[in-house]
């Protein structure tokens, strides 16, 4: 049925009860009105180069037959071009806010909730005002500007927060496709920081103890539980001071060892095991008899041994705590610079080299003859004491 669209003629199908049947527009052709029980809804329907397309505009009366035929001509404008104007809507409605979601959640058990956390706090940070937009008009203009502002405050942030992003669009790319498995988005506007050189330098950071001072911050940390601030208010000075002190004899990050449970520790074998690591794999390490006594110490019906302010979730971050080592000590370590510290210590004591990446979790798949040496944790035993008495001798 081809008819010439008015309000009156739709109107009188409000109330239409019978069976579904469209009508065609006289004015635009592709144009047409599908009447049902339900709704009365406009689309266009064309053939072209061999293919049918069908696209809805919108709902009667909320879109008007002028909007209708306004629409209609775009999408046929579209469709003219070659370009499927269901998945150019599909195109428009991918943010970089949905990107992220689907980011995360593909990602899955491969990032732990630290890696996530930084991950949303840059994206909330640096680009809030990008979540709604649409990935294809991020442009690489804006990229490169964006990068050179954040770049004013802190280099190294602004090239981490491009990283992420960059890492972001090639999942885009990868991701979402046409009807014909085709990428829909084909360019990562990131890489335009690549080609012109934009990248800033970053200095890694290489903080450590110098041996000398080791006696002073190894004192400062032992005294925490006497500061002023921390005599009259229970909090968590004791379990900071023993964790601390645990990143410094065993080399380890932070969350691997904040998070370390009682189940994983074997007293019997003098030994523990670290399951959720950086490179994914068991990380397993011989128990001396100086770890063993801080272990005593923590011994609680937690199932963490460096517990929070309550027993059932592990210490966070301890900052306020790191910060008065530095007050009383006068040196300013963060506690990846412990990590730092272990390895400078045991390099110097000349442990073997495999022995030594074993100790600290190092993978390198680019080492070959590394991959077939399988190093038991007893082997581990005479470097891993030798480096807790070099330690313990120096703090005297």
């Amino acid at each position: 049925m081809q008819k010439n669209l008015t309000s009156k003629l739709l109107d009188s199908y409000t109330s239409f009860s019978g069976k579904r049947f469209t009508i065609k527009d006289e004015k635009l052709k592709g144009l047409i009105v599908r009447i049902s029980i339900e709704s009365i809804t406009f689309a266009i329907r064309k053939k072209k180069n061999g293919k049918d397309y069908f696209v809805n505009i919108g709902r009667y009366p909320q879109t008007t037959i002028s909007q209708a035929r306004e629409r209609g001509l775009q999408v046929l404008s579209l469709i003219d071009q070659g370009i499927n104007p269901n998945e150019k809507n599909q195109v428009n409605e991918i943010t970089l806010g949905k990107v992220f979601k689907d980011y995360i959640e593909s990602r899955g058990s491969n990032l732990n909730e630290d890696t996530i956390k930084g991950y949303k706090s840059s994206l909330n940070k640096y680009l809030s005002d990008w979540t709604n937009k649409t990935l294809s008009s991020i442009t690489r203009d804006m990229v490169e500007a964006r990068h050179r502002l954040i770049s004013k405050t802190s280099p190294t942030r602004a090239n981490s927060v491009m990283r992420q992003l960059r890492a972001y669009f090639y999942y885009a790319i990868g991701k979402y496709e046409d009807s014909s498995s085709k990428p829909i988005f084909t360019d990562n506007p990131v890489n335009r920081l690549t080609h012109v050189k934009a990248w800033n330098r970053e200095q890694r950071r290489q903080t450590v103890i110098k041996q000398h001072d080791l006696k002073k911050w190894f004192d400062a940390v032992i005294s925490l539980p006497e500061h002023s601030s921390n005599i009259n208010t229970p909090n968590s000075s004791e379990v900071s001071r023993d964790l601390f002190l645990f990143l410094l004899f065993t080399g380890l990050r932070r969350r691997e060892a904040s998070t370390l449970r009682w189940e994983d520790i074997d007293f019997e074998d003098h030994s523990f095991s670290i399951e959720n690591t950086k490179n994914h794999e068991t990380h397993a390490l011989p128990l001396t008899s100086y770890l063993e006594e801080i272990l005593e110490r923590r011994k609680s019906d937690s199932p963490y041994v460096f517990h929070g302010v309550t027993k059932d979730k592990p210490i966070n971050d301890p900052k306020k705590q790191l910060a008065k080592v530095k007050e009383i000590s006068g040196l300013n370590i963060n506690m990846h610079d412990l990590r730092r510290t272990f390895i400078t210590i045991a390099e110097s004591l000349d442990i073997n080299h495999y022995a030594l990446k074993r100790l600290i979790n190092h993978k390198d798949d680019r080492d070959v003859t590394g991959g077939y040496i399988v190093t038991q944790v007893e082997r581990l035993r005479e470097p891993m004491n030798k480096i807790t008495n070099h330690i313990l001798e120096l703090v005297k």
